[in-house]
């Protein structure tokens, strides 16, 4: 904590300094945008933290120094919404929107579309991830399909999100996000065959989770593959002792000996 501290009181007096001495407007204006990326952090780090009152003194700090920055106002969105000003929070993404290059534009849209789905504004939603997933200098476009599959199961549209999540999986097939969406779904809808390939292409790439072990288990056991479901279950057990899906699992055993 004391480090932390340290650090952040020389990266401020590193800010002030950016904005002392004489200067033409054209360096000023840079030691400013400058001073204000450094708040644009620090104030990050306050909200990491959960630290409000901190976080607000240096975004606002940020704002005042630099306001053309889309980076200070997509941050003061995200600080309006954690401070529950949820107008003003859509007019600093909308400012950003207005202010961003042409690089920057679909990770702010992604950011929106998410700040937008939380707010229960789905359609909206689903128009600000299309318009990061379309954006040809957005590097991550499976996100931002996986981020509207995700939406629309708050509608709830099953059949949408799949497409949605299956678009994601056609821009990366190893994305992880939308690969557990559809093993969920596929779970869901009593595909048994779907969650074994989904389970196996993402035991490919992560450490399988209590969850994905217990779908593992309840597939196979649908699909008569007893050897397998025991493997699953006897990973679950020894992996997660704690977890709901082991406790459901041992109801199962217990009822399955009586």
């Amino acid at each position: 904590m004391h480090r932390t501290r340290t650090l952040i009181t020389l990266v401020m007096a590193g800010a002030l300094l950016l904005l002392a001495g004489c200067a033409g407007t054209a360096e000023l204006q840079e030691r400013r945008g400058q001073a204000a990326r450094v708040n644009v952090e620090l104030g990050q780090h306050y909200l990491r933290r959960g630290e409000l009152r901190h976080a607000k003194e240096n975004l606002d700090r940020a704002l005042e120094q630099d306001p053309d920055s889309p980076q200070v106002q997509a941050a003061q969105a995200m600080l309006q919404e954690r401070l529950g000003r949820i107008d003003r929070a859509d007019r600093h993404y909308r400012r950003a929107l207005d202010l961003a290059a042409s690089e920057d534009a679909g990770m702010l849209w992604n950011n929106y579309g998410t700040f937008l789905c939380r707010q229960g504004r789905l359609e909206d939603a689903g128009e600000a991830f299309a318009r990061a997933a379309g954006d040809p200098l957005y590097p991550t476009p499976a996100m931002a399909w996986t981020n509207a599959g995700v939406c629309a199961l708050k509608v709830p549209d099953e059949d949408e999100a799949e497409r949605l999540f299956r678009r994601a999986l056609e821009e990366d097939p190893r994305h992880v996000p939308a690969l557990l969406e559809m093993l969920r779904l596929s779970a869901e809808a009593g595909r048994p065959l779907q969650v074994r390939a989904y389970f196996q292409r993402l035991r490919a790439q992560i450490r399988p989770t209590a969850e994905m072990l217990w779908m593992c288990h309840q597939a196979e056991q649908a699909l008569g593959n007893r050897d397998e479901a025991g493997r699953c279950a006897l990973r679950l057990k020894n992996d997660f002792p704690d977890s709901e899906e082991t406790a459901r699992l041992r109801k199962l055993e217990n009822r399955g000996s009586r």
